[in-house]
């Protein structure tokens, strides 16, 4: 396993537009799968080595990792420009990773505000849209204990109450609002919660599933999985569990859980 530490992706935000890349091997050896990874922390905390044992492990499985760093509160960040971070660095790493490991599989995913961030570059098509890139481009994505609805960072911001539920343009839910054509091109996606998690942060994600199979998104195509004993992303820093959920899903062999 090889890591190449502060890539960069976006000279003008300093820190924040760094980025790690865990090889399964030397650089230029194929492998079958690219893991690009989000943290969370509130959109207000959080860095890209949050699970580095996690990412380590899986990179030793052969599967290469990316982790970024993205604009925070605390640096000044409004909406979107996180998102937009997350599509620049998605981006890059993709024309970086076909270089320094060439994948034949790419997925992308986070946990909390990583979850999150990545709904919105899946549901609002525009963020990929400006580097040429579909949502659909992507092989599968992972959503760790995203929140669907508008961020409660975002609310707190706003003068809403942290709790209090909104869809509108800051949330994901929001955009899913048509039926999908082509099924056969849609990628996979997993939903995962705790079964202590934040207050409805569970059933904000079955909201969120019930609304895609209404459209027509294939049933055979979303899996989620509820992590027993568990708090809200606690689990993350079990490596060899995390990496092993995120393995699973990668390699599909992941159990449907809700």
């Amino acid at each position: 396993m090889k890591l190449i530490e502060n890539l960069v992706y976006q000279k003008e935000t300093g820190i924040r537009g760094l980025y790690d890349f865990y090889l399964p091997q030397d650089e230029g050896v194929p492998c079958n799968s690219l893991f690009f990874y989000i943290h969370g922390g509130g959109l207000e905390g959080g860095s890209k080595e949050d699970i580095r044992p996690t990412l380590q492990t899986l990179a030793k499985d052969g599967i290469a990792c990316a982790s970024i760093n993205y604009r925070l509160f605390g640096d000044g960040a409004v909406f979107p420009q996180f998102i937009e971070d997350c599509a620049l660095a998605l981006h890059t790493v993709m024309t970086d990773g076909k270089k320094r490991c060439p994948y034949q599989k790419l997925f992308v995913g986070g946990s909390s505000a990583g979850a999150y961030l990545s709904m919105m570059l899946f549901c609002n098509p525009a963020y990929l849209a400006a580097y040429n890139i579909s949502p659909y481009d992507i092989d599968g994505w992972f959503f760790d204990a995203g929140q669907p609805t508008s961020h409660f960072g975002i609310l707190q911001r706003s003068g809403h109450h942290p709790l209090a539920v909104r869809i509108d343009e800051t949330a994901p839910m929001f955009y899913v609002d048509k039926p999908f054509e082509n099924p056969a091109v849609l990628p996979r996606l997993h939903f995962v919660w705790a079964d202590r998690d934040m207050l409805c942060r569970p059933e904000q994600n079955q909201l969120m599933i019930s609304l895609l199979k209404s459209f027509g998104y294939p049933k055979e195509k979303i899996t989620c999985e509820c992590v027993e004993n568990s708090a809200h992303c606690q689990y993350n820093f079990d490596a060899p569990h995390f990496a092993g959920m995120i393995k699973a899903f990668l390699q599909d062999t992941v159990p449907n859980n809700p």
